[in-house]
């Protein structure tokens, strides 16, 4: 019943190493599900597909709160100091 589980060989074929989980991401997408988005028409319907820029690019986040709740405070602590723009409003 577990057979998969123990079976060795077919194990030690599915780990691939990269070099950093970026180019893991982008390698699979591009073996994997990228063909399937294909295969169903997905890019037609609902997204363009990704490109390389999409696994490089910098991550862009939304910070959201009501007035005086700490935001700024927030950003200032992941950073680890004040920022340009802190005091606006």
């Amino acid at each position: 019943m577990l057979k998969w589980l123990t079976s060795e060989p077919t194990r030690a074929q599915a780990f691939t190493a990269y070099a950093n989980a970026t180019d893991g991401l982008a390698c699979l997408y591009k073996e994997k599900l990228l063909p399937l988005e294909q295969s169903h028409a997905f890019h037609e319907f609902y997204s363009a597909q990704l490109t390389d820029a999409d696994f490089t690019s910098r991550p862009m986040v939304l910070l959201v709160g009501q007035y005086s709740t700490g935001k700024s405070s927030f950003i200032r602590h992941l950073l680890g100091r004040d920022y340009p723009g802190l005091r606006i409003g």
